[in-house]
């Protein structure tokens, strides 16, 4: 006689079967809940290139031996002649010179004229975002002049932050940056001010 105290062991077919379509319900519920959740590369590393750049700008800016007072300057249009460790710069490369200074790119030598482009950019960083500086002598101390940086170098979507429409470009990983010859700088494309927040930015500048 069988025992009848003898249990079956494991899992029907019928019972595994189950047991997968819930999870696969569970799993489909869940899905877009982790993708929300899921950091933003372009996000954080826009921010973390913003503010790298405003504290690259703020040094320069104070820094007496980069750009000395001189009357009726206030800042980076002082383009004249200055000696760093045994190297002079001056003219409208200087302030993109000087700038890379203060980061750890690629190459030794930075691409600091006025044609630099994505493909030809001013330099590139060991984290690999794209620079381009501009070219200027900050001659109007009105006018912003534009950093753009592309922060995930080569790789797509390669496509521009927009101030108007963000239905090209869902997901930019190209933006710019604004900064004025008295170090004061702010974003105007509609994912970069919502990446940063609008603390740091003047309001209402021309």
């Amino acid at each position: 006689m069988k025992n009848i105290f003898n249990r079956r062991k494991g899992f029907t077919l019928a019972e595994m079967m189950v047991c997968l379509t819930i999870i696969s319900i569970i799993a489909t519920l869940l899905m877009p809940a982790i993708s929300r959740l899921r950091p933003n590369k372009s996000k954080v590393m826009f921010k973390k290139t913003y503010y790298l750049t405003e504290r690259i700008v703020s040094e320069l800016v104070n820094d007496e031996e980069s750009y000395p007072f001189v009357e009726d300057r206030v800042g980076f249009d002082n383009v004249d002649e200055v000696e760093i460790n045994g190297i002079t710069y001056s003219g409208i490369n200087k302030f993109c010179q000087l700038f890379a200074l203060k980061l750890n790119t690629l190459s030794g030598d930075s691409n600091c004229v006025a044609t630099a482009d994505w493909n030809n950019p001013s330099f590139v960083t060991t984290d690999g975002v794209k620079w381009i500086i501009p070219a200027t002598d900050f001659a109007n101390q009105e006018i912003f002049e534009s950093i753009l940086v592309d922060v995930n170098g080569e790789k797509e979507p390669n496509c521009m932050d927009s101030e108007t429409d963000t239905s090209a470009c869902k997901q930019p990983d190209r933006f710019e940056i604004k900064v004025r010859a008295d170090g004061k700088m702010k974003v105007d494309g509609i994912m970069a001010r919502e990446y940063v927040g609008s603390t740091n930015m003047i309001e209402n500048e021309k």
